[in-house]
């Protein structure tokens, strides 16, 4: 009998209603010491983990229960509370990759005891490892200026941290500097959203620990928790410090582009101020539109004009980051429907709050676009591109839409008396105190209508709405002088863009993942990396403060550690090294360095991704954690149990963004067949036609390859990855193993049901493929 302990868990029924535990229990006792339990990760389980190490005088532990991703940090404490080294640990995923994918309890249970036998095997090859300790830089990154971004940057520059506050657009303040009113359910009343956000700008930009970056974006961040380099880029404003916020230029500027800040509704010049409160207080010049005609030079009289101003690069080291990208409006003009952009008095909520705002284009009276007349109808129609299972729309709610419709209503009806208002809604959504909120409104007069509206159209100058009231369960048609749409909420640009950027995982809504939405709201999938506001998703001023305060004072932990354990994931030279550089030549994080005739390097550069062990000719580099002969009993173990006429896949998935995309198919309860094995990879660059060819040799059907390229694979772009796995396709044919029982797909973590969909193929293309060719066939007797 081995001194390896292997250790099931039953997961509440999660694993055990589907996989025989007691089958396996059964099977493994013959080789090594096996206990189950309900819940390994609870403090009762990991006890009974730690007391069977201490009893056995294990050497090696293997935890069959849920994702590596879920509790893997907690079984590695669990052995070193023992003395024994937490690296000796391997996790069977039996539960996101088994139980949760697999209907029929024999094929699940034969799956998991494939599973753990892999395990057993890689285990059998692992090796002690010690992570190391490195400083942190005592310093912060908040990317994105709204209201969340002001919160986690000034929460951190109180504590001491110096922040770097990056900002696309020219001025902090963010939508919310758009909106106009807010309100407080306790009050009953809307309040100046500048009067509360104004003091806090001007906080950002007087703080001595906070530099402040307008006009700027993230182009690029490397390292890890506690040391990340970044780079911004500035775009120039073309107006410099000596500005005096006169206005002359704007006045003599002879072009006229759509104005952000008042949500289109009036232009403004290509030099401008964003709005009168902005941070920094200065003008700016849209190189975009300026056509360079120099009025604006002349008119200046602090000579602040810079028209030939190019772009700079900052680099900063900071220890944290904090993700407050915020989020952007869904575009009403794909539902033409509802006649927006077509009909000039169709317009949206945050339309209407400019043109209610007192700084709007109308000095906050209530007119109607078309004509400046004051609408005595309003209609407004909820869950625009929400809650809408049609092409382009957005199947969750945006939660505060109906609460924005509320304010409005309200407002109009105290500073308009008189105005008849009616609110299509399809549910009125005010959680907690704020229905109050709700029921003040009603009692206003508002018109509630339980509705989708089908069609705004308009007839001699009159707006109807077809509506069916589901109250009433009748058809109406409703006229109206002005037709308000409530539209949703959807990931801004930059979310996205910087997301892929970091690697970091997303929610199918692309909105950024918290790493668990009960116990770690504000961090994500990458540590070191925070999200706060409506990057995280659709939420209120209130919750986006709050979740602000959060992701600050998990970034102040972090920091304020002063050191931080790193895993040592990265690669390692062996003996045979003859100091060749051809590594050095491949390595696009320069981690790799030619000392004394021989390969050395450096942990902290190495991302652990593999690409420069297959181009070493000698053979002389491995992976911690991944070594060759691990990622070999991987393949051996999984396909150890075949028997005659099993189909059998491997399926290859990067180990951040393949594999997380396959737990997210396991929590989505999304079937597939339980002949595709999973073996986790740091990087599809770490595997070469050999490991192929292996696979096949030992039995396997079909090879699949699952790459994530949302984060660079050992500082390789896409282009480069794909140029290489099309070379190690070519490879593999010349092998003699048919093409087709090989599959290459790019993999993304929102659009996990794309993964899915292909291993269904995948497998369903492997059993069509009736007789297998000679070679292939002989190559598998082999």
């Amino acid at each position: 009998m081995s001194r390896f302990g292997v250790f099931l868990c039953r997961c509440d029924g999660n694993i055990s209603n589907t996989v025989n535990i007691d089958r396996l229990e059964k099977h493994f006792s013959q080789t090594c010491v096996v206990e189950t339990d309900q819940h390994l990760c609870s403090l009762q389980g990991q006890q009974k983990i730690k007391n069977s190490i201490r009893k056995h005088d294990l050497q090696g532990v293997v935890v069959a229960a849920c994702s590596p991703n879920n509790h893997g940090k907690t079984f590695r404490k669990c052995l070193s509370d023992t003395g024994l080294n937490p690296y000796l640990l391997e996790l069977a995923n039996v539960r996101e990759q088994c139980s949760w994918v697999t209907k029929d309890q024999k094929s699940a249970t034969r799956k998991a005891r494939d599973l753990v036998n892999a395990s057993i095997q890689r285990l059998q090859h692992a090796e002690p490892l010690s992570e190391f300790l490195v400083g942190v830089t005592n310093a912060a990154l908040v990317i994105g200026g709204g209201i969340a971004g002001i919160t986690a940057a000034l929460s951190l520059a109180e504590n001491g941290i110096k922040t770097y506050l990056v900002e696309r657009q020219p001025s902090i303040g963010g939508n919310t500097v758009r909106i106009g009113k807010v309100f407080s359910p306790h009050k009953m009343v809307e309040e100046c959203a500048m009067c509360s956000l104004s003091p806090l700008m001007n906080d950002v930009y007087e703080h001595p620990n906070i530099t402040l970056l307008t006009n700027a974006e993230v182009t690029s961040v490397i390292g890890t928790a506690g040391r990340f380099s970044v780079d911004i880029k500035i775009k120039p404003r073309s107006v410099n410090e000596r500005c005096t916020s006169c206005g002359e230029c704007a006045t003599v500027c002879p072009i006229e582009v759509a104005d952000w800040w008042n949500a289109n509704t009036r232009n403004r010049k290509a030099i401008y101020k964003p709005f009168p409160q902005a941070v920094p207080d200065r003008y700016v010049i849209d190189i975009e539109n300026c056509v360079k005609c120099g009025k604006c030079s002349k008119a200046c009289k602090s000579k602040a004009i810079e028209l030939e101003a190019e772009p700079s690069l900052q680099k900063v080291k900071v220890g944290a980051i904090v993700l407050a990208t915020g989020h952007e409006e869904f575009d009403p003009s794909l539902r033409p429907e509802l006649g927006y952009a077509r009909l000039d008095n169709v317009i949206t909520q945050l339309e209407l709050a400019r043109i209610i705002g007192v700084n709007g284009p109308t000095n906050g009276e209530l007119l109607r676009p078309s004509d400046g007349a004051k609408p005595s109808k309003i209609i407004m129609i909820q869950c625009v591109g929400s809650r809408d299972e049609k092409p382009n729309g957005l199947h969750y709610c945006s939660s505060v839409c109906c609460m924005v419709a509320l304010k409005h209503a309200n407002y109009i009806s105290d500073y308009s008396p008189g105005t008849q208002i009616s609110v299509l809604y399809t549910d009125i959504r005010t959680p907690g105190i704020y229905e109050n909120y709700y029921r003040h409104v009603q009692d206003k007069g508002v018109r509630f209508i339980r509705g989708r509206a089908s069609e705004v159209k308009q007839k001699a100058g009159k707006l109807y709405v077809s509506v069916e009231d589901t109250l009433r369960s009748k058809c109406v048609e409703l006229d109206a002088d002005l037709v308000v749409l409530s539209t949703g909420m959807l990931p801004s640009k930059g979310t996205v863009e910087l997301a892929q950027k970091l690697g970091i995982e997303l929610s199918e809504e692309l909105f950024v993942k918290e790493k668990h939405p009960k116990l770690e709201g504000a961090s994500t999938s990458i540590k070191g990396i925070y999200v706060c506001g409506t990057a995280q998703g659709p939420k209120d001023i209130t919750y986006s403060v709050l979740q602000a305060d959060a992701a600050s004072l998990e970034a102040l932990s972090l920091i304020g550690q002063g050191s931080l354990s790193i895993e040592p994931l990265s690669a390692f030279v062996k003996d045979s090294c003859n100091g060749c550089g051809i590594c050095v030549r491949h390595c696009r994080n320069n981690a790799i360095k030619i000392v004394d005739r021989a390969a050395t390097i450096d942990p902290m550069l190495c991302t652990g991704g593999g690409a420069c062990i297959h181009a070493c000719p000698t053979g002389a580099l491995d992976l911690h954690n991944s070594t060759e002969a691990q990622l070999e009993a991987s393949i051996r173990g999984m396909l150890a149990g075949k028997v005659n006429g099993e189909i059998r896949n491997i399926a290859f998935l990067d180990s951040k963004i393949g594999y997380a995309a396959a737990d997210n198919i396991g929590a989505s309860k999304l079937q597939y067949p339980s002949s595709v094995r999973i073996i986790s990879v740091p990087s599809v660059l770490r595997l070469a036609p050999r490991h192929i060819d292996l696979a096949f040799k030992l039995g396997a059907d079909g090879v699949f390859i699952g790459q994530g390229f949302e984060a660079e694979s050992c500082g390789e772009n896409f282009e480069s990855v794909e140029s290489k796995l099309n070379n190690l396709s070519a490879s593999v044919a010349q092998l003699g193993i048919d093409p087709a029982r090989l599959k290459i797909y790019r993999v993304y973590i929102p659009h996990f049901v794309g993964l899915h969909k292909r291993l269904m193929q995948f497998d369903k293309g492997i059993r069509q493929n009736d007789e297998p060719s000679d070679e292939l066939a002989l190559r598998s007797e082999t």
